[in-house]
């Protein structure tokens, strides 16, 4: 049986204990056509990538997408 969490905060989903980072289309790292398509997947305007095929773990991934609905204020 399969375990699938999602924050709804930073929309980071935890499948069969990976890690699922999302991504908008204009967000897709560069190096995109090297990640196999069994390591992503798209869901709700999102393409979710696995965490462990991302070249790099520099980024801080509760920040990401974090103001989704954002606006500028003045």
């Amino acid at each position: 049986m399969s375990n699938f969490k999602i924050d709804s905060s930073t929309n980071i989903i935890k499948l069969n204990n990976q890690t699922y980072i999302p991504f908008q289309l204009h967000q897709l790292p560069k190096y995109y056509q090297e990640i196999p398509l069994s390591e992503q997947f798209n869901l709700k305007g999102y393409c979710y990538i696995n965490y462990n095929s991302l070249k790099s773990h520099n980024f801080d991934i509760h920040t990401l997408n974090k103001d989704l609905d954002y606006t500028q204020k003045r």
